[in-house]
């Protein structure tokens, strides 16, 4: 795994997590929480255009525990991140995957998960 890779899960995970503090502290409508999510779900479709070695989408396993439908950006193998063990790379809602790539996109993407 290159350098640029796992600098890119790192900034995804650390953005996730900002994100989840900022929505916690001044709800979803705040503009830095919108601005959060919108630069992490753009670096998980980086990883998923520049990386298909390393990722793939997938239909989230824990998508009854949620209020909307969710993908997962899955790693190929896990990783280290910040000292813990990573099998993903954070869940990405299916509407706003729906703004990122196109009907065909996602179903290739998708369909990369078997591959």
């Amino acid at each position: 795994m290159t350098t640029d890779f796992v600098r890119l899960v790192t900034q995804v995970i650390t953005i996730n997590h900002a994100w989840k503090l900022s929505k916690d502290e001044f709800g979803v409508d705040f503009v830095a929480t919108k601005s959060l999510r919108d630069i992490k779900s753009s670096l998980q479709a980086t990883l998923l255009r520049d990386f298909p070695q390393h990722v793939y989408l997938a239909i989230a396993s824990d998508n009854h525990e949620h209020q909307e439908a969710l993908f997962s950006v899955r790693l190929r193998e896990p990783l280290v991140v910040n000292g813990a063990l990573r099998n993903d790379i954070e869940h990405l809602p299916e509407r706003i995957a729906n703004t990122l790539f196109t009907q065909q996109e996602l179903q290739q993407l998708l369909a990369r998960a078997s591959a």
